[in-house]
């Protein structure tokens, strides 16, 4: 970040003093045009002037004639022409240049001498009062003594130039450097963090980086998610497993000291016994787990029609209810409804539902699945059963994991409702306990709907 930082800032600043450099030379070279303009225009000025005072048929004294010419390096030219006698004097082709150019003030144009290019000034005078002829005196010069003198001040300026650039450098250096400490304090407490996953956004963060942080922070936040499901599941498997193998080192014990067959054989039955609830309650952690996941918040919910699927759902437990003595019925009130689900969650629902109808309802009772359609847009599922059902006081608690009714019947774990009440809020539905009409326990599981064609059929 630091080196990207001072490349953003020391690039441009270099390709701004090379841009500054550039504008330093055009204005120094303007300038010293101007200087010499007016110079020039002040030299032809002052020689046509000595034409006009004293007129020697337009030729220069050859000493006037040295002052002006003199150079090392042939940089001044001058001419004379008459209009009416042609060139008279001075550099030939300046004069043919020049001839039409003259006036009453110096005027000054740009004009090539022997190859050579210059600037000139000429001013038109006449030769004697009440003569028709006229003379246009013409001075020039190269322009590599201007060019000279730009280039002078250029070199005059880079120095300094270059010694405020190398300070402005050290401070963007100093500032970057100081700046980026401000992001100590974060680091810090990140680097001392062990297992606390608190939010390190705060007052002492700069705004620059603040989604940074925040981004940080949900992070921190879906790991301490998962962490707490972590913990609640070995909690969880802790507590479910506690009981049974307790109870498997007990009858163990019991069947290695049994001294009858009898004995050793009602040891291993509640083995077994025992063995098929952990395995149960295994499953249904692991399906609490699943339920809770925070992946499983993020499920494709596709369109499914419940009027279609739930039969052939509560056919297949038939066989299961039989064997326990249990009339398992279904009743529809419609013909089609629409939901958005996933079929092996809701699968996992229905099947925790009637198992916990099952559970609690004597032999030769009776268990009702129902499917309908409201007005309101719902879709509603419920499952009766004619079992002892729950005080109303206990109502509200039921869908808590590990809360088991006082009447229970002993063998359940507690989470079979607790995975029906995650799901069903992965779902979006709504669940509900209460009273049901056959006397045991209603619960109703209420979906948003997706389409709605009503009419009926039971069995």
């Amino acid at each position: 970040m630091r080196r990207r930082l001072l490349a953003f800032l020391l690039i441009p600043t270099l390709l701004l003093m090379i841009l500054d450099s550039g504008f330093v030379y055009f204005v120094a070279l303007k300038y010293s045009n101007h200087v010499h303009d007016r110079d020039l225009g002040e030299s032809t000025r002052g020689l046509s002037n000595a034409f006009s005072e004293t007129w020697s048929n337009g030729q220069l004294p050859p000493d006037a004639r040295q002052l002006i010419e003199f150079s090392q390096q042939g940089r001044s030219f001058y001419a004379v022409y008459s209009e009416r006698r042609g060139f008279i004097s001075g550099n030939a082709a300046l004069a043919t240049v020049s001839s039409t150019m003259g006036g009453t003030q110096p005027v000054l144009f740009d004009a090539v001498v022997n190859g050579k290019p210059v600037r000139a000034a000429a001013m038109t005078i006449a030769v004697v009062q009440g003569s028709t002829d006229r003379l246009t005196v013409t001075v020039a010069e190269t322009l590599r003594d201007r060019q000279q003198q730009a280039r002078e001040i250029l070199l005059l300026t880079i120095p300094v130039e270059a010694l405020l650039i190398t300070v402005l450098m050290v401070l963007v250096w100093l500032g970057v450097r100081f700046g980026l400490r401000i992001l100590d304090a974060p680091v810090c407490r990140l680097a001392m963090r062990e297992r606390n996953l608190a939010p390190i956004s705060g007052p002492d963060i700069p705004i620059e980086i603040l989604p940074l942080t925040r981004t940080i922070d949900g992070l921190f936040e879906r790991v301490a998610t998962l962490v707490e499901l972590q913990e609640r599941f070995v909690a969880d498997a802790a507590h479910q497993l506690r009981t049974p193998l307790a109870g498997l080192s007990l009858h163990a014990e019991q069947a290695l000291a049994a001294t009858s067959d009898q004995d050793r054989r009602n040891a291993l039955q509640h083995i077994q016994a025992l063995v098929t609830r952990m395995s149960r309650s295994a499953n249904q952690l692991l399906a609490l787990a699943r339920a809770q996941a925070p992946s499983q918040a993020a499920t494709q919910l596709l369109p499914m029609d419940l009027a279609l699927w739930l039969p052939e759902v509560v056919s297949r437990r038939i066989p299961e209810a039989l064997q326990a003595g249990v009339d398992l019925g279904y009743e529809a009130a419609c013909d089609s409804a629409m939901v958005a689900a996933e079929a092996h969650s809701l699968q996992e629902l229905i099947d925790n539902l009637i198992d916990n109808a099952i559970a609690h309802v004597a032999r030769e009772g009776t268990i009702t699945v129902g499917l309908r359609v409201i007005e309101a847009g719902q879709v509603v599922l419920t499952v009766d059963d004619d079992g002892p059902g729950v005080a109303t006081a206990f109502l509200p608690r039921l869908g808590e994991r590990f809360f088991r009714a006082p009447a229970a019947a002993d063998g359940g774990s507690g989470l079979g409702l607790a995975i029906v009440a995650r799901i069903a809020e992965v779902h979006h539905a709504s669940l509900n306990f209460d009273r049901s009409t056959l006397g045991g326990l209603r619960v109703t599981i209420r979906f948003p709907a997706l389409a709605v064609v009503t009419a009926g059929v039971a069995w």
